[in-house]
């Protein structure tokens, strides 16, 4: 009768916590309901390691989603299911051209094949119907980024049957994970979607477990690392997630995982399945008007830094199409919910703003940013770079050619070729690369710090870098992973 109370009160409580809209916050606890991991990459032996824990006695329902790194389509997602104070880990790798992910863990995914043969990313979402007019290939997936984000709660003990207690682990195993499965297909009154609204109750489909898993009411939840391994070489670096805490609180983001309830929740979702209204919270907690953080590249003694500049609300801005695996398309609005607005794209209710230019298909498939790069050596000399689409700076001889910052997800090697040619230390494909050869006035250095600003707004960003040292000696070689800093718009009184 305990269980059943505290059960029943966390479900009533739902639609009166959805009217209290919590405010997402970026803070340095290393706990929150969204976890976005800035880059992961299976490209050239290298993998990406994901350990997901449960830091509550509450039951989650728990979204993965891969994001290739172009445009932000979705590659993968699938559900898992969290007992209290559960730990989930898997490894993103390389089969066939395609990430695949696979892991040895018990805890329940949704689709269970997830857990029980791993799955391989897709390149459906930007492929034949939803083309994008970016890469049709699977090499644009080889890396990008990853969000997790708490999809439901269930405080406290759990009722024989639900959703939760089919999840929760007896003695090291779940007790039903086939039948918690079958708990997030859509609803029997619910027909297979062809066009028109998207149907259930807030556009979710009405899966079982939406009635099972309630609103979330714990700010803070989960807790999120990564490790990119390459172990050909012997390196490897690990670190925490960023983290917002707060988001989606109040919300129930529970959906059938059949498409297109699939699609949601997404970073965007704070306020509500389909919505767009709490995307600007979201970005106030990113946003940065500069990126700030070393560089170090000297090719002669293995040295190699790579920085990761990521943007992981930029597609709900840039990619704008009509059909729905567009993240700025006709069904997303401010209202949410999933009804149809008509058009060619979420029109007003998301504008290309604060990003400069939609995913272009006259640019290759690009959402070109310009930045401005303030460079230092380690004596604090500095000099001044600033992109706008491809430019050629007005530096001394040897000219310095860069490119703005075109992707979602961006790696950028910074150093001096004087000492051999610059490379990306993870062996990234959407590598731009700045080559300070000859600008500082009487010196070549091979390290420094840079301020990369972005020259037109402040943007929601977040990222790292990556730092390998190869002494051509696996049992010798080391990487590090370091969050940038970033100086942050400050609010009008």
């Amino acid at each position: 009768m305990v269980a059943a109370g505290l059960l029943s009160a966390s479900l009533l409580a739902g639609p009166q916590l959805a009217n209290a809209q919590a405010v997402p916050t970026i803070t340095s606890a290393g706990t929150g309901t969204l976890a976005l991991v800035p880059y992961y990459t299976v490209r050239d032996g290298w993998d990406t390691l994901l350990n997901i824990t449960n830091t509550t006695s509450s039951s989650l329902a728990v979204k993965v989603r891969l994001h290739e790194s172009y445009n932000s389509r979705d590659i993968l997602d699938f559900v898992v299911l969290l007992s209290p104070f559960d730990v989930w880990t898997t490894s993103l790798t390389n089969n066939n051209g395609v990430p695949f992910v696979r892991t040895t863990d018990r805890s329940c995914t949704v689709p269970i094949s997830v857990r029980d043969s791993g799955a391989a990313a897709s390149a459906i979402a930007y492929t034949g119907q939803f083309d994008d007019a970016g890469p049709d290939s699977t090499d644009r997936m080889l890396e990008g980024y990853v969000t997790v984000a708490v999809m439901g709660e269930a405080p406290g003990a759990t009722i024989a049957g639900t959703t939760p207690w089919l999840a929760e682990h007896v003695s090291g195993e779940p007790r039903n994970c086939a039948a918690a499965s079958s708990h997030f297909v859509r609803g029997a009154g619910i027909p297979a979607w062809v066009n028109g609204p998207i149907t259930g109750a807030a556009g979710s489909g009405d899966p079982i477990a939406r009635t099972q898993y309630g609103a979330i009411t714990n700010p803070a939840p989960l807790k999120v690392n990564v490790s990119l391994v390459k172990r050909s070489q012997g390196i490897a670096g690990g670190a925490t997630a960023v983290h917002l805490n707060g988001w989606g609180v109040g919300q129930n983001l529970v959906t059938a995982q059949q498409f297109p309830w699939f699609l949601e929740p997404t970073i965007a979702s704070s306020n509500g399945l389909w919505s767009t209204s709490g995307l600007a919270a979201v970005e106030t907690a990113f946003n940065a008007a500069s990126v700030l953080n070393e560089w170090s590249n000297n090719p002669r003694l293995g040295v190699q830094t790579d920085w990761v500049v990521a943007f992981p609300t930029k597609k709900h801005h840039a990619d704008r199409y009509a059909y729905i695996q567009a993240a700025c398309n006709p069904w997303r609005s401010a209202a949410g919910g999933g009804a149809f607005a008509g058009g060619a794209d979420c029109g007003a209710a998301v504008p290309v703003a604060p990003f400069e230019v939609p995913f272009n298909p006259l640019a290759g498939g690009t959402s070109n940013i310009t930045v401005t790069y303030n460079l230092f050596n380690r004596e604090e000399i500095p000099i001044v770079i600033t992109t706008d689409g491809t430019t050629i700076s007005p530096a001394p001889p040897p000219q310095i050619r860069i490119d703005t910052l075109p992707y979602e997800t961006n790696v950028l090697v910074i150093g001096n070729s004087s000492y051999g040619p610059l490379t990306s230390a993870l062996n990234s494909a959407v590598t731009q690369v700045v080559d300070i050869k000859d600008q500082f006035a009487g010196s070549q250095p091979e390290f420094g710090w840079v301020n990369l600003t972005f020259t037109r707004n402040p943007l929601p960003a977040a990222g790292m870098i990556f730092k390998a040292r190869n002494f051509g000696d696996p049992t010798l070689n080391f990487g590090q992973i370091m969050d940038h800093g970033y100086i942050r718009p400050v609010a009008a009184p």
